[in-house]
């Protein structure tokens, strides 16, 4: 029986979570289905060779006049790559967003490619309901799915065993920020939080794992950061799991998240979460049980919230023991079959 055809198409790949979760998925459904990986430019050739194990890699600029698939899986809306993948003849055309919509975001919904989209594909329900429905006049009723993203946890687990780099550990308290280093991730908090830890003289490291994609991004993190001496930048990591294993907590202080990926792989690593109050942070962390969720604005509570944090790690990483994303990995498995083999109501 001849095996559907599904073309993923990113248009840049570096090595980041979309990349990841549509590496994840390839590895649970490549025996299933016939699996391509378009995109117009890959930084990693070691990303490529990964992908290259579970379907072909192709670069759009290769696209063959007669190419044709039974599912296109557009994983990001790129204007300027619109044309040239409408030229892929598909009976079915997904959406796959791991973007939510900010406040006066919603232009990035009225883009041309949204007219070729049969049905949206969403990480969180946070996601879900940023996205302006109005705009639709009810043509994606009934056509949304949330599917959280597939995770190796297996892998990610193993990967952490492997030796960490050289770290100099804080004997009270250690927290690392896993994340691209550009402006909503949330830096300020950082700061703030960093300036309430110093007024306790405890022995604490705050480690930040990522790079920024601009010498810009870089250039004003540093100077926001710079002057904390415990703050350590490491730099990018391939395999950040070593450093994440050794925190007392994971921190992620954004301004937004679609869902938040470094979250769900602390959780996997058994560290305590760090989180703001963005609507997907509520889906993933329980305030006070296995983490602390924390205003983005309201700077006056955290004396208070640092407080928490040395108190009740151990509380936190106990009720950690038990999480199990495997169960959710299956389930997210199951949905991804069922909506490609049509199954769906």
């Amino acid at each position: 029986m001849e095996l559907k055809k599904i073309i993923f198409y990113y248009p840049d790949m570096y090595v980041g979570g979309v990349e990841m979760a549509i590496l994840n998925l390839a590895k649970r459904i490549y025996k299933d289905y016939d699996l391509y990986f378009f995109y117009r430019s890959i930084s990693d050739l070691d990303l490529a060779r990964e992908f290259n194990k579970y379907g072909i890699m192709r670069n759009i600029a290769n696209l063959k006049p007669n190419d044709e698939c039974d599912i296109l899986v557009y994983c990001s809306l790129w204007t300027e790559a619109d044309d040239q993948c409408s030229e892929i003849q598909a009976k079915r055309k997904f959406l796959w967003t791991h973007a939510i919509i900010p406040p006066g975001g919603n232009k990035f919904y009225h883009l041309p490619t949204m007219r070729k989209i049969d049905e949206i594909i969403v990480v969180s329900e946070a996601t879900k309901d940023s996205i302006p429905m109005k705009i639709y006049c009810g043509r994606f009723d009934n056509k949304i799915h949330v599917i959280n993203n597939i995770l190796n946890t297996q892998e990610i687990k193993e990967k952490s065993m492997l030796p960490p780099p050289d770290l100099k550990l804080a004997q009270d308290l250690n927290i690392c920020t896993v994340a691209r280093l550009s402006h909503e991730k949330g830096w300020l908090r950082i700061r703030y939080l960093c300036q309430e830890l110093q007024k306790l003289n405890i022995d604490f490291k705050w480690f930040i794992v990522g790079e920024g994609y601009t010498r810009e991004h870089l250039h004003r993190i540093h100077l926001m950061l710079d002057n904390i001496p415990q703050i350590q930048f490491v730099g990018k990591l391939l395999n950040p799991f070593p450093v994440v294993k050794q925190m007392d907590y994971l921190a992620l202080l954004s301004d937004y998240e679609s869902w938040g990926l470094a979250i769900t792989e602390g959780k996997i690593l058994n560290v305590p979460i760090l989180v703001t109050d963005f609507p997907a942070a509520f889906e993933q962390v329980s305030d006070d049980y296995n983490g602390i969720i924390i205003p983005k604005k309201e700077y006056q509570y955290y004396k208070d919230i640092v407080q928490r944090i040395v108190k009740n790690k151990s509380k936190y990483k106990e009720n950690l023991k038990d999480f199990d994303y495997e169960k959710i990995n299956e389930m997210s498995i199951k949905h991804w079959k069922e909506i490609f083999d049509g199954k769906e109501n």
